[in-house]
C-alpha cells in the first residue's frame, strides 16, 4: 500500500512535468534563454521527477524510511512549476476568463512549493538513517514546520487576484510580517540541517561517513549553485543568463540521486576518492585564478601599463612559484574533507606516539599500532605481527577480528630496530585508493617509531615466558621436595614396621631364656650349667639395654603411636622418654582431634628436632586458631636449631614458620593448615610464589 502511494506520487509528478513543458512551450520557445534561466526547464522539472522516482525506490525497499517519503513530498515542486507555467501562460493570453485562473494558479503555487522545500530541508536534517542526530535537534523540525505554517498563513491572507508572477501586492498589513517571518524560520531550519550534517560527518566513520559524503556533496553543489546565481549578475551586470543558472539546476538534479545512493548504500566506496579529487581540483583552480588576477591587476595598476604582456608574464611566474607550496596545503584540506580524521596523518602519528608511552604491554601495543596505521592512511584493514624468538608470534588486526581474505594482499612494511627485524605492519587499501608517496613515508615513520616499542614488547614477552618457566620449575622443585620428604617418612615407617615385625620378635624372648639358664634349682642341676649363671647376668643386662635402645630407635624412625593415638599422645610419650624439663600444653580444641597425617608427622618431627637442641626448660603449646594447628616450642638457647630441615618439613605440609630469639630465649612458632584441602591449596600457592620462612632475630 505504501509503495503504491509512492508510485502514485511519481505518476502525478510525471503528469505535472508534461503539463509544465506544454504550458512553457505555449508561452515561449523551449530553447529561449529565459526558459532555461528563469523557469529552469528542463532540469528543474527533471529534478522533481528524480525526487519522486528516488523516493519511490526508497519506499519500495524501506517502506517506513522517512527519507523516501520526504523525497516524494519534495517532488511536489513539479506541481508548483506547472502552476507557475500555467499562470504565466494564462495571464499572457488574450482569452477571456483566463486571468482569474492564472492568478489562482500563481497563488496556489507557493502553497505546495514551500512545504516541498521544507521536506528537502528535513532530508538533510534526517539523513542518512531517517533519525535526528539526537533528541536535542527536535527544535529544528519545529522551527521549519512553524516557518512553513506562517508562510502558508501569509499566502492565505493574500487574495488570489493580487498575485502576479514574482510579486505579491496585498492590502493587509499582516501578510508581509507573516511571509517574512515564515521564510526566515525556514532559513533557520536550513542552516540547522547544514550544521547537523557537518556534525554527523565529523563523528561518523566507514560506511556511514561515505553515506554522509554523498549527501554533503549534494548540499555543497546546491550552495555553490545558489552562490553562482547570485554572484554572476553582480559581476557581469547581466541577469537571467542560462550559464549562471546552470550550476543550480544541475545541483537540483543531483540531490535526489545522491540521497538515494546514500540511503540505498549503492556504490559507497568511491565517494571519498571523488570528493578528494574534486576538492583538490576546485581549490587549486580557485587559488591559481585568484593569484593570477590579483598579480595582473596589482602589477598593472602599479606600472600603469597599457600592454598586458609583462603583467601577465609576471603573474604566470609568481603563480607557478607559489603553487607548489600551496599544493600540499590544498591536498591536506581535501584529504581532511574527504577522509575525516584519517586524513590528518601526522595528527594520528602524534596520537600514536603518545599512546606508545602508555601501552608497553604487547596486548595493547599491537592493536594500537594497527589502528594508528589504518587511520593514518585510511586503510580498510591492517595486520601487525611481533616476532618472538622463544614462542609463538603475537598478532593483532584492525578492525578487530579475523583478517579477511582480500585481493590484493596488501603492502607489508618491516618493523626493525638496530638492524634487527622485530615484526611487520601489513596495510590493505580500499579499491581505487592506492597508497601515495606521502602515505609510504608516513607508514615508514610509524614503523620507525614502533621499532623501539616492538623491541621492548618482545623483551617483555620473553621475560614473561622465562618467568612462567621459572614458576613451572619452582613448582616442580616444590613437588620434588615434598615427594622426597614423603618418601623419607614412608621409608622410616617401613623400617619401623620391619624392625618391629622381623627383628624384635626374635630378640624379645632371649632375656627370659637366658635368665632361665642362669637359675640353679635344688633338684640337682648340671654343674656346668650352674657355673654359667654368674657369666650370663651381664649378658642379660646388655641384651635388655640393646632391646631398649632398639625400641627407642624404632620410635625415632617413625612413632607408631602417632598414627594410632594422635599428636598429643605421641608427644607425651616422647617427653616421657626424654630427660630434662619438658612440658606439653594441649588446648581443648586440639585434645582428641586428628589432623592430616602429613601435618601430624611434620609437627611431631619439628617438636622432636627443636626440643633436642633447646635448653631447659622446654615448653610446647598445641592450639587451634581459625582451623589452623599452631605449634609453639620455646626454650633456652641451647644450640643451633636445624632450621633448614624444620622448614622443609613445615613447608612440605603447607605450613609457615617463624623464629624469635632474644634475651637467651628462643621461640619457634609453626602454623599448619587444618584440612587436607587447605594443605593442598597452601602448597599450590607456595609453589607459585616460592618458599618463604619468617625469621626474626
Amino acid at each position: 500500500m505504501r509503495a503504491a502511494i509512492a508510485w502514485a506520487v511519481l505518476g502525478l509528478v510525471t503528469v505535472a512535468t508534461v503539463l509544465d513543458t506544454v504550458f512553457t512551450a505555449a508561452h515561449r520557445s523551449l530553447w529561449n534563454e529565459a526558459t532555461w534561466a528563469e523557469h529552469g526547464w528542463p532540469l528543474a522539472p527533471l529534478a522533481g521527477l528524480g525526487c519522486a522516482l528516488m523516493g519511490a525506490l526508497i519506499v519500495r525497499r524501506h517502506p517506513a524510511h522517512p527519507i523516501g517519503w520526504l523525497l516524494c513530498a519534495a517532488s511536489l515542486l513539479s506541481l508548483t512549476l506547472a502552476a507557475d507555467a500555467y499562470g504565466i501562460w494564462a495571464l499572457g493570453s488574450d482569452a477571456p476568463g483566463r486571468d482569474a485562473s492564472g492568478h489562482l494558479a500563481l497563488w496556489a503555487a507557493p502553497l505546495l512549493g514551500w512545504p516541498a522545500f521544507a521536506a528537502l530541508v528535513l532530508v538533510f536534517l534526517l539523513a542518512p538513517d531517517g533519525r535526528l542526530p539526537s533528541r536535542r535537534w527536535r527544535w529544528a523540525v519545529w522551527v521549519t514546520g512553524s516557518g512553513v505554517a506562517l508562510h502558508t498563513l501569509g499566502t492565505l491572507t493574500t487574495p488570489p487576484g493580487d498575485f502576479v508572477y514574482g510579486q505579491r501586492d496585498s492590502t493587509r498589513a499582516i501578510t508581509a510580517p507573516l511571509l517574512t517571518l515564515g521564510w526566515m524560520l525556514v532559513a533557520v531550519g536550513l542552516i540547522a540541517s547544514t550544521v547537523s550534517l557537518v556534525v554527523r560527518l565529523r563523528r561518523s566513520r566507514d560506511d556511514v561517513r561515505r553515506q554522509l559524503l554523498w549527501i554533503a556533496s549534494a548540499a555543497v553543489l546546491l550552495a555553490l549553485g545558489v552562490g553562482v546565481i547570485l554572484a554572476v549578475p553582480r559581476l557581469t551586470g547581466v541577469e537571467g543568463t542560462w550559464a549562471a543558472a546552470l550550476p543550480l539546476r544541475v545541483a537540483q538534479v543531483a540531490v535526489p540521486l545522491c540521497v538515494a545512493v546514500a540511503v540505498l548504500r549503492h556504490r559507497l566506496l568511491e565517494i571519498d576518492l571523488i570528493v578528494n579529487r574534486a576538492v583538490v581540483l576546485a581549490l587549486a583552480t580557485v587559488l591559481v585564478a585568484a593569484g593570477y588576477v590579483l598579480v595582473v591587476v596589482t602589477v598593472g595598476l602599479a606600472m600603469d601599463a597599457t600592454n598586458d604582456f609583462w603583467p601577465s608574464l609576471l603573474a604566470t611566474a609568481v603563480v607557478a612559484l607559489a603553487f607548489q607550496p600551496l599544493r600540499s596545503w590544498v591536498v591536506r584540506v581535501a584529504d581532511r574533507l574527504a577522509f575525516g580524521t584519517a586524513a590528518a596523518p601526522y595528527e594520528a602519528l602524534t596520537d600514536f606516539s603518545r599512546r606508545l608511552g602508555s601501552s608497553p604491554d604487547p596486548s595493547s601495543l599491537l592493536p594500537s599500532v594497527a589502528e594508528a596505521a589504518a587511520r593514518a592512511v585510511n586503510a580498510t584493514e591492517t595486520a601487525v605481527v611481533l616476532h618472538v624468538a622463544a614462542g609463538a608470534d603475537r598478532t593483532a588486526s584492525w578492525p578487530p577480528g579475523p583478517p579477511a581474505d582480500r585481493e590484493p594482499p596488501g603492502l607489508e612494511l618491516p618493523v626493525t630496530y638496530l638492524g634487527e627485524r622485530l615484526g611487520s605492519i601489513t596495510v590493505r587499501m580500499p579499491t581505487g585508493h592506492p597508497l601515495r608517496r606521502r602515505d609510504h613515508q608516513l607508514l615508514a615513520e610509524l614503523a620507525d617509531q614502533a621499532g623501539l616499542a616492538f623491541r621492548n614488547a618482545r623483551l617483555t614477552v620473553e621475560l614473561s615466558g622465562q618467568v612462567d618457566q621459572l614458576g613451572v620449575r619452582t613448582h616442580e622443585l616444590s613437588d620434588s621436595r615434598r615427594r622426597l620428604i614423603n618418601a623419607g617418612d614412608a621409608e622410616r615407617s617401613r623400617l619401623e614396621r620391619a624392625i618391629a615385625g622381623q627383628v624384635l620378635p626374635h630378640l624379645q624372648p632371649l632375656p627370659e631364656r637366658l635368665r632361665q639358664l642362669s637359675v640353679v634349682d635344688g633338684r640337682g642341676t648340671d654343674p656346668d650349667v650352674s657355673a654359667l649363671g654368674p657369666s650370663l647376668d651381664p649378658m642379660v643386662g646388655a641384651l635388655n639395654a640393646a632391646l631398649e635402645s632398639l625400641r627407642e630407635i624404632t620410635r625415632g624412625v617413625f612413632p607408631a603411636q602417632l598414627a594410632r593415638s594422635g599428636l598429643p599422645t605421641a608427644l607425651q610419650s616422647l617427653f616421657a622418654r626424654s630427660g630434662g624439663s619438658r612440658r606439653l600444653v594441649v588446648d581443648e580444641h586440639v585434645d582428641g582431634r586428628r589432623f592430616d597425617s602429613r601435618v601430624e608427622a611434620a609437627a611431631y618431627f619439628c617438636v622432636a628436632e627443636a626440643t633436642r637442641d633447646l635448653g631447659d626448660p622446654v615448653r610446647v603449646v598445641l592450639s587451634v586458631v581459625d582451623d589452623a594447628l599452631v605449634v609453639v616450642v620455646s626454650g633456652g638457647d641451647g644450640g643451633q636449631l636445624p632450621l633448614s630441615q624444620i622448614r622443609d618439613r613445615v613447608e612440605a605440609a603447607g605450613g609457615t614458620l617463624s623464629l624469635v630469639s632474644e634475651a637467651g630465649l628462643t621461640s619457634l612458632e609453626v602454623w599448619f593448615p587444618g584440612s587436607p584441602q587447605a594443605v593442598a591449596a597452601v602448597q599450590a600457592s607456595r609453589s607459585r610464589s616460592g618458599p618463604k620462612a619468617d625469621l626474626v632475630m
